[in-house]
């Protein structure tokens, strides 16, 4: 599961946009009655008013479990998941509601937050993103749910796999420089980014497969620029030289 979280100003569009969203169903509020994010921002205000030094005095948070996980969970199981999470991320008093979301492929929450408590204190938001994020996968562990990590994880090694299938295809075809190399992987449907010097040398590159990338050395440390430019002198003088990734 992937959380993600951050500190927000205008709370009237953010909870209209969670609201209004095809198939979008609210789970739950604290110490809310209103129904429009006009009415929601003006119960929000009543706290918000007792601190007009914090400017983005809302936070707005994303869980998304995997595709399977969010098809396996239950309408009760996501209004325990965002229970849960205010609770880890100490803000289960503070005004909140919170929406399920399933107009896409996976089930998601939104679930937006008074940033300032009944006693006019404003809760910091020093890396609220990577606080969300812990305690997101914190949950997930406990519910045996699919993890940000391991989803990062898969999603690593299908891009090496897409990659080395490229490399080995393209690698028969004795690419004459690294420019022409990465022309042919465009072919194979892996666009690799070069970065050059100021002298025009190719000092890094990265892989990109459709909206996923990973640095060229990630996938194997022969791909890294110099020793990838060193290989391909090498195929083109012998039909030896094999490069195993």
């Amino acid at each position: 599961m992937i959380g993600k979280g951050k500190s927000i100003s205008h709370i009237s569009n953010a909870v209209n946009y969670a609201r209004n969203k095809i198939k979008a169903e609210e789970l739950s509020r604290n110490r809310l009655v209103g129904e429009t994010g006009t009415e929601i921002a003006k119960e929000f205000w009543v706290f918000q008013s007792l601190n007009a030094r914090c400017q983005r005095n809302s936070f707005s948070f994303v869980l998304s479990p995997s595709i399977e996980d969010g098809n396996r969970l239950t309408k009760s199981d996501f209004i325990t998941i965002a229970d849960q999470f205010l609770s880890q991320m100490n803000l289960s008093e503070n005004q909140s509601i919170s929406f399920l979301h399933k107009d896409r492929k996976h089930a998601h929450l939104h679930i937006y937050v008074n940033r300032i408590n009944t006693e006019g204190k404003a809760r910091k938001d020093n890396y609220i993103g990577k606080k969300a994020q812990r305690v997101a996968e914190r949950i997930a562990q406990e519910w045996n749910l699919t993890t940000a990590r391991k989803v990062q994880q898969e999603k690593e090694c299908r891009l090496r796999r897409t990659i080395g299938l490229a490399h080995d295809k393209i690698w028969q075809l004795k690419p004459d420089d690294i420019f022409e190399y990465a022309r042919l992987m465009e072919q194979e449907g892996v666009t690799t980014h070069l970065k050059q010097a100021s002298n025009g040398k190719v000092v890094g590159l990265k892989f990109q497969v459709g909206k996923d990338s990973i640095k060229a050395s990630s996938v194997h440390r022969a791909l890294s620029a110099s020793n990838l430019q060193k290989a391909i002198k090498q195929n083109r003088r012998t039909n030896r030289y094999q490069l195993k990734i």
